[in-house]
């Protein structure tokens, strides 16, 4: 409840009531604001969020898939693909979220809870998409790409402040490309380089007002069970000319249909990331992904 109401203070606030030059002054309070609560947890936490000790905050002291050490510590061995055996009953589950909202953090953790590697929706496209899949879906960097083999969704949200740079770090480095050609080339240079700062303003300018709604509407699309803010044709969801996104006195807006007949879009849990990289937050928040994820057919998480 209060990730939404923060969510509805933070998007649609500033999406439905500021012209232009307020965007840029409610960008700032959220630069300010989130630079005060996250920077040192960030800076502070980021080398120690993949080690071992990460299971020894956890409670954890036995995981059938590792190696127990004893004293609540343990050998991580790695996760495997979904097992044969276990794929045709397997309950799926999708981990949902605005583009560079911390998902490799997510699906590192989640894949060290469960055992069983995480899918992408765009790679790999000759594999099944079962398990655990993760998206940016309905953002246009996402795709639907897993018909009706999940289940259920885990959504991801992090402060749009930290969210947008790093958004367009990884464009920059794969040269903004707007073809899957030019994107697969570019895949070696993800998370090897910044782009110049004049290159993040260019784009901030150009960008800020479409993505902080995107941002706002992605949440919305999930928590609403599918709220569809763009028209039909528009295939790459993000309302440029012809086309635009839906507003609020066209309200109620339609149902995407793959939350219709593919998948209960309403998320089992929403995760912030900046509380999951928190050294004392952390633990609760990983806790919510496996409770989601504890009993499920096919699933494997540790105790």
């Amino acid at each position: 409840d209060d990730i939404h109401r923060r969510r509805n203070i933070i998007g649609s606030f500033v999406r439905r009531k500021m012209n232009k030059r307020k965007y840029l002054i409610a960008f700032d309070l959220i630069c300010f604001v989130g630079l005060l609560a996250t920077a040192s947890t960030i800076l502070d936490q980021h080398g120690n969020i993949f080690s071992s000790s990460s299971f020894s905050m956890l409670g954890i002291t036995h995981r059938d898939l590792s190696i127990n050490l004893g004293g609540g510590d343990c050998q991580w061995t790695g996760a495997e693909p979904i097992s044969d055996s276990a794929a045709e009953n397997v309950y799926g589950t999708l981990l949902a979220s605005y583009p560079a909202s911390g998902m490799r953090v997510t699906w590192q953790q989640t894949a060290a809870l469960t055992g069983i590697q995480v899918r992408d929706d765009f790679f790999a496209l000759h594999l099944p998409k079962i398990g655990l899949v993760k998206t940016q879906y309905p953002h246009y960097e996402g795709i639907w790409s897993y018909g009706d083999n999940l289940d259920q969704v885990i959504l991801l949200i992090r402060n749009p402040r930290w969210a947008m740079p790093s958004y367009h770090t990884l464009i920059s480095e794969i040269s903004y490309a707007h073809t899957w050609e030019i994107a697969y080339d570019e895949v070696p240079n993800v998370f090897t380089q910044r782009p110049p700062l004049e290159d993040w303003v260019k784009w901030r300018d150009y960008r800020f007002a479409d993505e902080i709604e995107l941002w706002g509407l992605c949440i919305d699309f999930y928590m609403e069970g599918g709220s569809k803010y763009w028209f039909q044709y528009d295939f790459e969801r993000n309302g440029q000319w012809p086309f635009r996104l839906r507003n609020e006195t066209e309200r109620p807006w339609p149902q995407d249909l793959n939350c219709v007949y593919n998948i209960d879009c309403v998320p089992k849990a929403v995760i912030s990331y900046e509380n999951m990289i928190h050294s004392t937050k952390g633990p609760n928040e990983l806790r919510k992904i496996a409770a989601v994820l504890r009993g499920k057919p096919g699933m494997t998480v540790i105790e």
